[in-house]
């Protein structure tokens, strides 16, 4: 069964738990505002509704007053003055269609007709009342309101144009829909639509209202607002400022849970992540400039902080003892990529370890498949140890010297004189070389005591017989000097910067391609 990197484990759950920060805002504040949306319509229909009565009342309130003040003129002879006076009071009044004056419950004079002759099937008036009309012989289609003002035997009739009914239901304040009124069977709804029965109400959600003063009542409908509408168009700028915000805690969150919970831990995804990149720096013999070894040091390139250099985090490495897996990670993968090199005979090639080299891990394992991976006698492998912490000389640790002799293997003292116990070292351990710290080299030709101290190391390796590395030659006038004392190897910028091991190995064929004209015209 496939089990996933563990640097791509980490990554998915966070990528998980940032997906999930991003659309907190949405699941926290989206359902408040959907809920508000609709609400928001409810509130508005009902607000139309309300609005729609109030306006309604008051022009029948007129229509209540008109027929008062026209009262007296109820039973009146249906003459030229009173048809007049009739006319008059219509025409002057926007939303009023007609007045009639009526005798014992029948219509017998009226603003429009004049004298209306009463028929058997003239509908009778009660004393006063409120009747909707669905339309008249004259106008079929054009809906209208009666109030009818009287005393049982005479009375006056004020109906409200049907068109006045039309544009209230239609207004723009109430849902697409609009609204509906009924009373006593009938209904009238926008653009002069009336019928009888049920309303045809269209939305998914309804809401009715009765007038307190006149008997009738109002309907309306409406949808409710989808999720989508609400918050892609009517809440657009909340919903990009939602997106906005969860970008920001999907971006926090992220980058908290990528820091390291120490600096141990941080270490350890960078060797999951194999983050730490090998760079060669070469050395050369005095006197010459060919290639003939390179150190391997080692570089972080941290995905957020780009390239680290050494001395930011090997001290660390060493003291939590993940410089172990991080140098066996770095030697498998010179010996892979460096293996394919043309190289010069007995290649010095240089690692630095440390005191946890020699008390964990395999370093003999891994140094045993390092030379493995080149052809006998291509590489000599030298192990620099650093004196940053204190290395017992226990028999276990002189029996791995011992070993890593016999396979070949040559450890030197780095930065010789500089830290603990270097002369116990030389004293009991199976060492093959010193390297002269760059501090004493940089103040050569400067400070006799560090020229002075040069000399005795010098010295010091001639007489037991060991190979000394100078680093941190910059000057030719240092090369000179470490020349002419006899130094094995110098190493410094004056030679070459440490250098990605691709760039190593194609500077190094190119110094091949220069020496190979040279050799053959020698010849």
């Amino acid at each position: 069964m496939y089990a996933p990197h563990p640097r791509l484990r980490r990554r998915l759950g966070r990528l998980a738990l940032a997906s999930l920060l991003f659309v907190l805002p949405f699941l926290l504040l989206a359902p408040p505002l959907v809920w508000e949306a609709r609400d928001d319509a409810q509130q508005r229909i009902e607000h139309g509704l309300v609005l729609t009565i109030r306006l309604l009342d008051h022009e029948l309130d007129r229509a209540e007053q008109l027929a008062r003040a026209l009262h007296p003129l109820a039973g009146r002879p249906c003459d030229v003055e009173t048809q007049l006076a009739l006319r008059k009071q219509a025409t002057s009044r926007l939303n009023v269609r007609s007045i009639e004056l009526t005798a014992d419950g029948k219509s017998y004079c009226s603003s429009l007709a004049g004298a209306v002759a009463a028929s058997p099937a003239a509908p009778r008036y009660r004393q006063d009342g409120f009747t909707l009309r669905r339309g008249s012989e004259l106008s079929p289609d054009v809906p209208f309101i009666e109030i009818h003002e009287g005393d049982g035997k005479r009375g006056v009739l004020v109906n409200i144009d049907g068109r006045y009914l039309g544009l209230l239901m239609g207004a723009e304040r109430l849902t697409p829909q609009r609204a509906y009124i009924q009373a006593n069977g009938v209904w009238v709804g926008p653009g002069f639509v009336a019928g009888g029965g049920a309303i045809p109400l269209a939305g998914s959600q309804h809401l009715e209202r009765a007038s307190g003063k006149y008997p009738y009542h109002l309907f309306s409908s409406y949808d409710l607002p989808d999720w989508r509408e609400v918050l892609l168009r009517k809440q657009r700028v909340i919903s990009a400022m939602l997106l906005l915000l969860g970008a920001v805690l999907a971006g926090v969150g992220y980058w908290l849970l990528g820091r390291p919970r120490s600096p141990q831990s941080e270490l350890r995804r960078a060797l999951d992540g194999n983050e730490f990149e090998p760079f060669l720096q070469p050395l050369v013999r005095p006197g010459s400039t060919q290639w003939d070894g390179a150190e391997v040091l080692m570089r972080w390139r941290h995905p957020q902080a780009g390239l680290i250099p050494p001395d930011l985090f090997i001290p660390q490495a060493e003291a939590s003892g993940v410089i172990v897996p991080m140098t066996a990670q770095m030697m498998a993968r010179v010996a892979r990529e460096l293996s394919a090199a043309a190289l010069p005979p007995g290649f010095h090639l240089g690692f630095n370890v440390s005191v946890a080299h020699f008390t964990q891990g395999d370093l003999y394992g891994e140094c045993q498949s390092l030379l493995a991976a080149f052809p006998p006698g291509a590489v000599a492998l030298t192990l620099e140890l650093t004196e940053r912490e204190l290395l017992e000389a226990t028999p276990a640790v002189e029996a791995l010297f011992r070993r890593l002799r016999q396979l070949g293997v040559q450890v030197s003292l780095d930065d010789f004189g500089t830290g603990h116990s270097s002369l116990d070292y030389l004293n009991r351990l199976a060492v093959s070389g010193l390297k002269i710290d760059q501090s004493f080299v940089a103040r050569i030709g400067a400070n006799s005591l560090s020229g002075a101290i040069v000399d005795s190391v010098v010295e010091l390796a001639g007489k037991l017989g060991l190979d000394t590395v100078a680093e941190g030659v910059e000057t030719e006038q240092q090369a000179a000097y470490l020349g002419e004392l006899g130094v094995t190897w110098l190493q410094g910028y004056l030679i070459a910067k440490p250098m990605p091991l691709a760039d190593f190995v194609a500077g190094l064929a190119r110094q091949q391609a220069l020496s190979a004209p040279s050799a053959t015209a020698s010849s």
